[in-house]
Parts: structure tokens; C-alpha cells; sequence
């Protein structure tokens, strides 16, 4: 069935599904929940830090020597870092085991004689050193040579234990294994002559000079850590004599070296008491540098025992991600090590901490997994007043949330399959609904043709069902039945008419014709018999819309030439009519398959339509093309123009758009003519004929105001035979 208006919306399963959205305002209020009482417990949490930073900084308050500088005149010297280093350094020359800490390396020397960059960095009781030359002439070790002060060479100078000053050089003949040896003061034999095993070493060559990688014990240092390095350059080949020193410390007396900024081991020992197993403790001066730590930051799954961990680790596997993010915890690892931030720490809170303020802040961690409270508390002097160090104490949220995060993960999982079985109840529902409406339209649909013609008994599904749906089945069926039954007596009406009327016409006929042989004045009775003729053809038209279908499905189709056929049949109708009609057609044949009979009947109710509307002046042109597969045979009127709202109906049975003048009109014309085949057109049979003549023929007829003229043109397609 088509319709005239767009429909426009959603079908009924989209719409219950938009519907059913709205219980997405349960989960939604209970994350709204969830995470104001995460925000209240972590709240919670970075005050309790803060009271434990502020004890702590009250423990330590008045104890300036914890903070104390060494005698020595620190701007004279370059404070050297010594970076923790989370594991051992391999000794290749390379600096990717250092990681980011290349950006920390510290330049002496200029760039027009020597340089070199030094990094600095401890792992457990060893010292490592990446050191990088700038040297536009090398000159390597000679083995030949006794003295080693004959090639470039690295410079160590400390103090050890016992605070005897020690001088050790590292030399190297190429790419490969440095050689350490502790000298004597000129810096130029070795004692006691053997290498120094315990340093080690590797040496790389490169474009712009050279890289060395050691690896010094610990314990060589003394208590004051104090190391100093310099990079012996030697220009000249054959004489072999240092042009150039470069010191990592001042030109004054041996044994003021640089500081290595390390942990204060008496600040570590007052904390060891005082960390706890999931924090992390920091001390720093008012330089922001690091003097102690104590603790480790852990998640949640590091505080779980191994055994618990693994017995849980199938449960989770599914719906840990979830959960956590639900919850606000992380089952991961943390990873929050860096290496430069032990040294020092440069947040901007930590700043505003030392005007005397303890401050609380959150930051994600390195790995971006956890979730970090820090508090600090400023450390002040014996006399409260000024500030000598803080106290930084760091915390994840795992922690405070793990307290909870049980009953919270166990609501958030059933509140989350509740509202899961809920959709796919609704869902399954909606489906099922509206999969028996869809059928229902399907078998309504299949009950009659596009023209409203009821077709064969239609068995309905879902008939015998006890809701709603079943209810609106059975209506329509027996709606469908009462149709059926108005429709046959709607088709028998003409035939029974036919042979009703056909009966009191033929006694009136007979008595016009005696009437005629007694009066002399016949124009009566010619009118008479016109109105008779009339009647008649009615009649026939009737019956012949009702017996049509069954006469075109029981005709048998044959191939025609419709080029002869259309021009036959215009040259007889020029004979017919007064009214001048125009025929163009192709000059070869247009074979169809068709039958000859109801093509000229399809013919006689365009052509009279046609000569209905055209004005007397104005004749009708029918034109007759081909295309690859079909044939359109076209019939142009001159006459008004069909109003945009009657092309929907202008095929349907009983319609006609004849206004009485047109009628008056025509009839007239035919009457003049002695023809009454103009009825069918005023009862709206005529293009209802000719459209289901067209369907049985495979083809379409369709109507169009003329674009390029006045007029109307009706297109009869055909398909052409093979």
C-alpha cells in the first residue's frame, strides 16, 4: 500500500530501548555515590598523613646538626649528585642503563681545549661513574711505556677510611678494558705497580674523543664523601706530556674535593622506627635536596601474602579491571622509582611548605596506575621560628581504599548483573513484541493487493495467543472475512445487475421500435434510444471491470508486433473520431508479448481519456519508443493539468476528475458520434481498466504534467519479448 505522507520516527523496539536507558540513572547515582565516598576516605586519608608528617616533623624539630652544611665553603665546590640506581650498572661505555639520568650529567672543562660530562650514581655498596670526553687528539696507552702519565687518562682523588688521601688513574689503550692504578703524588708510577683490581672499567671510543665506564666500591670513600675527578689530555704523540688537566673540583690544596650529596645514615635510622610497610617517609633541607628515606610506597596487591595472591588470581582474572575501576584501586604493581627524584624534589607544594605551612597534594604515579596522597610538614628550629628542613610523607590510595573495597566491589558487581538482567529481560521482551507486531503486519499485508483486492483466505499466526497482540489478531481477521464477503457481493453486483436491467431494456427497446412505426416525430424517440444505448454500455462496463482479472488471467499471451498493431488501430480510430490524433512509432517492429484484444481495449481508454480533456483544436499525440528491454508508448493531451494531490488516486477504481462541464461536454461529442464507450470514464473505470491491463502485460502505467507544454501524458511501459 503506498502512502502520500513520509512517516517519520522510530520503530517500537528503538523506542523501548531509549526507554529502558533510563535505568541507567541506578548505576549512575551509584557512582555518583561511590565516588563522593571515595573522595570523603581519601580526604580522610591525606589528613591523617598530614598528622603523621606533622609528628614526625615535631620528633625532628630543633635537630639543625641533622641539617647541618660540611665545614668546607660549599660555593667553592661543585655538589656532585650521587643518584640511587635501582639496580647494577653494566660496564659497556653505554649510557642506556642510566636511563634519564643522562640529562643530569654536569659539564667541566670548555669546549675549545677539554671537556668531559660526569654522572654520578650508587646501587647497594658500588659506585658508578659515566664520564664522556670532548678530545680532538687522542693519544691512547703506549705498553711500551712505564710511566702512565703518557697517554689521556681519568684522575680519581679521595679520602678513604682512614682519612688518607688516595689517588687512583684509569687508562685504557683503546676500546675495551679500563686499567686502575693507585699512584704515587707526581701522578705518574703506580704503587705498588699492580692494577687495582677492585675498580673496573670499560672505555669506548667515539668521534669526538672517548667514553669510560667504572664501577668504585663504596667503602673507598670516607665518612665525608667527598671524591674528586680530572682528565688528563695529552695533545702530542711522540712527546706524550698533559697539555691540559681538567678538574671537576677548584686549583687549590689537594684533599677539598667535591661533595657527593648522599642520605644522612643518623636521619635514616630516626625514621627506620617510624616508617610503616605501605608509605614512604622523606627528609629534606631547605634546598629541597633529599637527606633521608625510609619505607616503600606498595599497592594492594603487594601487601596481599604470595599464597593469597595466587589463590585469588583466577577469580580476578575476569573482573579485576572492572572492579578496580569501579572502585578506585589498582590490583598492578606500582612502579614510582626515579632516580633524579631522590636527589632532589621540586614541587611546587614543597615550596610553599617552607614559608611554614604543612600543605597536602595528590599526584598519579610514574606509571599513571595509582593514585598518590603526599602531606608535608616544615621542620623548624629550636625556637619555632625559622624553617631548617621538611617532612614528606607519601602514601597510595590502595591503601584507604582497600579497607572498603570489598562491600563497594561486591555491590558494584551485583548492582552491575541486576541491571544487566534487567536490559536483557527488557530486550528480550521488546524483541519478542515486536517481532509478533512485524508478523502481524506481514500477514495483514499479505490478505489483499496493492489495489485493495482481498486475496486468498490468509492463515494468521499467533491467532489462538491469550494477550493483547492475540486479541488484535482475531479482530483483524474477522474484519479481514467481512471485507472478503462485502467484496464478492461488491463483484457479483454487475453481473446481476447485467442481467436484471438487460431484461426491462430489451421489452423498452421493443416498444421504442413499434412506437416508431406509429409516430412520424422520431426525435423523441431517437433520444430515447440514445439513453437506452447509454444504459447499456454501463452496464457492460460494469461487468466488464468486474470479470476483467479473470479474463486476463485465463487469456493467452502471444508475441505481437505493437508498431503495426498501435498503427492499425490509430488509422481506424481516425475514421471513429473527428478528433485529430497524431502517431509517431519507430520504423522497425516492437515485438511483445501480449494479448491483441485487451491491448486494444487498453488503447480505447487512453485514447478516449485523451480526447476527453484536449481542447477541439489541439490534437492528441501518441508516441511509441523503445529501450533496450521495453517499450513506452506515451499519449500527450493538450487538456488541464492534474493537481498534484489525484495522481495517488487517479488509478483506483470509481475514481474520475471529470468536473460536469467536461462532462456535459463530452457527452455531447459522443453523443454527436453515436458511440456510448464514454461511460466507463465517468463511473472512473477507464484508467482503472487500462492499469491492470498494463500489470498483466508485466508493465506500468504512470501520469505526468508536461514539463516542456500544456498538457497531460500518460506513459504505458511494456516489456519487449525475447
Amino acid at each position: 500500500m503506498k502512502i502520500g505522507r513520509k512517516i517519520i520516527g522510530l520503530k517500537l523496539t528503538p523506542k523501548l530501548l531509549l526507554a529502558g536507558t533510563t535505568l541507567l540513572i541506578i548505576p549512575w547515582l551509584g557512582l555518583q555515590t561511590l565516588n563522593a565516598m571515595q573522595q570523603f576516605l581519601i580526604d580522610g586519608q591525606a589528613q591523617a598523613q598530614l598528622l603523621s608528617a606533622r609528628g614526625i616533623a615535631t620528633l625532628l624539630h630543633g635537630r639543625k646538626d641533622l641539617f647541618d652544611e660540611q665545614s668546607d665553603n660549599i660555593n667553592n665546590y661543585a655538589d656532585i649528585p650521587l643518584y640511587p640506581l635501582s639496580g647494577r650498572i653494566l660496564l659497556d661505555a653505554y649510557s642506556e642503563d642510566w636511563q634519564s639520568l643522562g640529562q643530569n650529567r654536569l659539564s667541566f672543562g670548555s669546549q675549545e681545549l677539554t671537556q668531559f660530562s660526569l654522572l654520578l650514581g650508587q646501587a647497594d655498596a658500588t659506585i658508578y661513574g659515566l664520564i664522556e670526553v670532548t678530545d680532538k687528539t687522542p693519544v691512547y696507552r703506549h705498553p711500551g711505556y712505564l710511566r702512565l702519565d703518557h697517554s689521556d687518562h681519568i684522575r680519581l682523588y679521595l679520602n678513604d677510611s682512614n682519612s688518607i688521601e688516595q689517588r687512583y688513574l684509569l687508562t685504557f689503550e683503546g676500546n675495551g678494558r679500563v686499567s686502575a692504578y693507585k699512584m704515587d703524588e707526581a701522578w705518574q708510577l703506580a704503587t705498588p705497580g699492580t692494577p687495582q683490581y677492585r675498580i673496573q672499567g670499560q672505555a669506548r671510543i667515539t668521534n669526538t674523543g672517548y667514553v669510560v665506564e667504572f664501577a668504585l666500591p663504596a667503602d673507598f670513600l670516607d665518612s665525608s664523601h667527598h671524591l674528586g675527578i680530572a682528565v688528563a689530555d695529552v695533545v702530542d704523540q711522540g712527546e706524550r706530556v698533559v697539555d691540559t688537566l681538567v678538574r671537576s673540583f677548584p686549583s687549590i690544596a689537594q684533599g677539598q674535593y667535591n661533595r657527593l650529596i648522599v642520605r644522612s645514615p643518623e636521619t635514616e635510622r630516626i625514621l627506620s622506627g617510624l616508617a610503616q610497610t605501605d608509605s614512604e617517609i622523606w627528609i629534606l633541607d631547605k634546598q629541597l635536596r633529599v637527606r633521608a628515606t625510609a619505607g616503600k610506597l606498595l599497592a594492594n596487591a603487594d601487601q596481599l601474602p604470595s599464597d593469597e595472591n595466587a589463590s585469588n588470581s583466577s577469580d580476578k582474572a575476569l573482573s579485576t579491571l572492572l572492579l578496580d575501576w569501579l572502585s578506585g584501586t589498582s590490583s598492578a604493581p606500582i612502579n614510582d622509582f626515579n632516580p633524579a627524584q631522590t636527589h632532589s624534589r621540586d614541587e611546587l607544594f614543597l615550596r610553599n611548605a617552607l614559608s611554614g605551612r604543612g600543605e597536602v597534594s595528590r599526584r598519579p604515579s610514574l606509571d599513571g596506575n595509582h593514585l598518590i596522597v603526599a602531606a608535608v610538614q616544615p621542620i623548624l628550629d629550636l625556637d619555632r621560628q625559622s624553617v631548617i628542613g621538611l617532612v614528606l610523607l607519601e602514601q597510595t590510595t590502595d591503601a584507604i581504599l582497600n579497607l572498603q573495597s570489598q562491600s563497594i566491589q561486591r555491590i558494584a558487581l551485583y548492582s552491575l548483573l541486576g541491571l544487566v538482567a534487567i536490559t536483557l529481560v527488557v530486550l528480550v521482551f521488546s524483541s519478542r513484541l515486536t517481532w509478533r507486531i512485524k508478523r502481524l503486519g506481514i500477514d495483514t499485508q499479505k490478505a489483499s493487493d496493492e489495489q485493495g483486492r482481498m486475496q486468498q483466505k490468509t492463515e494468521f499466526r499467533g491467532l489462538y495467543a491469550a494477550d493483547e497482540i492475540g486479541d488484535l489478531t482475531r479482530h483483524i481477521e474477522q474484519l479481514l472475512a467481512r471485507l472478503d464477503r462485502y467484496q464478492q457481493f461488491l463483484v457479483a453486483i454487475p453481473r446481476t445487475l447485467r442481467h436484471e436491467i438487460n431484461n426491462p431494456l430489451n421489452t423498452v427497446t421493443t416498444s421504442l421500435e413499434h412506437l416508431e412505426d406509429q409516430v412520424s416525430e422520431s426525435s423523441y424517440l431517437d433520444s430515447a434510444h440514445r439513453g437506452l444505448q447509454r444504459i447499456a454500455a454501463i452496464i457492460n462496463s460494469l461487468s466488464e471491470a468486474a470479470s476483467l482479472e479473470e479474463a486476463l488471467s485465463a487469456d493467452t499471451l502471444v508475441k505481437l508486433d505493437l508498431t503495426h498493431l498501435l498503427s492499425c488501430y490509430v488509422e481506424n480510430q481516425k475514421h471513429q473520431h473527428s478528433h485529430e490524433i497524431k502517431l509517431q512509432t519507430p520504423s522497425q517492429q516492437t515485438w511483445v508479448l501480449g494479448s491483441d484484444i485487451h491491448i486494444e481495449q487498453l488503447l480505447d481508454k487512453l485514447v478516449d481519456n485523451a480526447i476527453d480533456f484536449s481542447p477541439p483544436d489541439r490534437p492528441v499525440e501518441i508516441t511509441l519508443t523503445t529501450s533496450k528491454n521495453h517499450c513506452f508508448l506515451s499519449f500527450l493531451n493538450h487538456g488541464p493539468a492534474i493537481p498534484e494531490a489525484e495522481f495517488k488516486n487517479l488509478f483506483q477504481l470509481f475514481h474520475s476528475r471529470r468536473e460536469s462541464t467536461q462532462v456535459t461536454q463530452s457527452s455531447e461529442q459522443h453523443n454527436n458520434q453515436g458511440s456510448g464507450q464514454s461511460s466507463d470514464e465517468h463511473l472512473g473505470l477507464g484508467l482503472y481498466i487500462a492499469r491492470v491491463i498494463c500489470e498483466r502485460h508485466g508493465g506500468d502505467l504512470v501520469a505526468e504534467n508536461s514539463t516542456s507544454e500544456d498538457g497531460v501524458i500518460f506513459t504505458v511501459s511494456i516489456p519487449l519479448a525475447n
